[in-house]
């Protein structure tokens, strides 16, 4: 029963994100560091739904990782 729940939210997360990545299509671009000289870093344009998805999941595993380290350190 836990497994068949947590396919379900898994399925249902993968559906939303996809949800989010087709919505907003808009290409973006990030600039990483400010104008020097004329020079500045960017990334390649990539949707905004690509990326608002991907901060998702990347706080996912950041607060996942801490709590693990909360944890061990914890005993």
């Amino acid at each position: 029963m836990k497994a068949l729940l947590g396919a379900l939210v898994l399925l249902l997360v993968a559906g939303l994100s996809g949800t989010v990545v087709f919505l907003n299509p808009q290409k973006v671009k990030l600039v990483l560091t400010p104008v020097v000289r004329g020079v500045y870093y960017h990334l390649p344009e990539v949707g905004l739904g690509f990326l608002v998805s991907l901060s998702f999941f990347s706080g996912l595993v950041a607060g996942y990782l801490l709590a693990l380290l909360a944890r061990a350190l914890k005993g």
